[in-house]
């Protein structure tokens, strides 16, 4: 095989398995396609064992493995972070109640284009002789 020809194979494989992920974040999508990348290559290196390599290639590849694990603790442990924040964000966004603002309506009042309700409580003013 050709580099090119194993480049669009790993190309057509980390395309099929990243269109079923839902992830909208760029950057977490960056990251994910690398992962595919090492794990794909991982597994042909892991594969083509009986080949014979050179001491420089086992330790690229061992190198390799060592990053691919890396990365993905990291990489599991922020998403947990972020399951764990729009978990918190979602239970917010629920307790709350849509406000329509401190003052709407209010400027309208005081221009006299629209009139103060009936049931508003009204002040009287009292003044007390002394």
């Amino acid at each position: 095989m050709t580099e090119q020809a194993v480049n669009v194979q790993l190309e057509a494989e980390v395309l099929t398995r990243s269109s079923h992920s839902s992830r909208t974040s760029y950057a977490v999508a960056a990251d994910l396609s690398e992962m595919e990348l090492k794990k794909i290559l991982i597994e042909k290196i892991k594969g083509n064992k009986s080949i014979q390599r050179s001491d420089e290639q086992r330790n690229l590849d061992k190198a390799l493995i060592n990053a691919y694990e890396s990365d993905k603790i990291i990489l599991d442990t922020y998403r947990e972070t972020v399951t764990l924040k729009r978990r918190c964000d979602d239970d917010e966004d629920k307790d709350e109640e849509p406000s329509a603002g401190p003052d709407r309506g209010s400027k309208r009042r005081r221009e006299g284009k629209e009139p103060e309700s009936a049931s508003a409580p009204t002040k009287t003013a009292t003044k007390s002789t002394s």
